[in-house]
Order: structure tokens, then sequence, then C-alpha cells
């Protein structure tokens, strides 16, 4: 299954290693994952000029999403139970 992500961003679910949440006032993930970490992954723009919402992190890229992280996790839950 398919996770879409953003514009026209779709992600293997076997791949996603977490899904993090960039608009809650004390995430520090932008400054001390995503820059620090920006030669390590190749970082992708899901967001399409809107604001960044979650980024969805794979073995070797950072997805930045417009989509909020709790709907990520809940189309997550959707497609697991249709994968049965």
């Amino acid at each position: 299954m398919y996770l879409h992500i953003g514009s026209d961003y779709m992600v293997q679910n076997k791949e996603i290693i977490a899904i993090f949440n960039l608009r809650h006032s004390n995430s520090q993930i932008y400054g001390d994952f995503i820059i620090k970490n920006k030669d390590k992954y190749q970082v992708v723009d899901c967001a399409g000029g809107e604001e960044y919402a979650s980024c969805v992190l794979t073995k070797e890229k950072i997805f930045l999403s417009p989509i909020a992280s709790a709907t990520l996790k809940k189309r997550l839950a959707e497609n697991s139970l249709f994968s049965i």
C-alpha cells in the first residue's frame, strides 16, 4: 500500500520509518534533525508552496509534507486494515 503525503507524492507504507509533527510548538525536529542530516538524506519538498506540517522519514529520504502527522497516521491505519 501507498500513503499520499502531499502534492503528487506517495510513499510505500513499508518504507516509512517515522512521521514527525512539525507544527507542535516544542518540535525541534526541523532544526535538530532535518537541517543536521540534509547531507545524509535526500530532502523532498512535498508541500507545493504550503507550510510544512509533518516530516516523513524513510531510509534514504526526508519528505516535508503539508499534511498533519495525525492525518497521515490515520491514513496509515486505514491502509493497514485493507492490506490484511
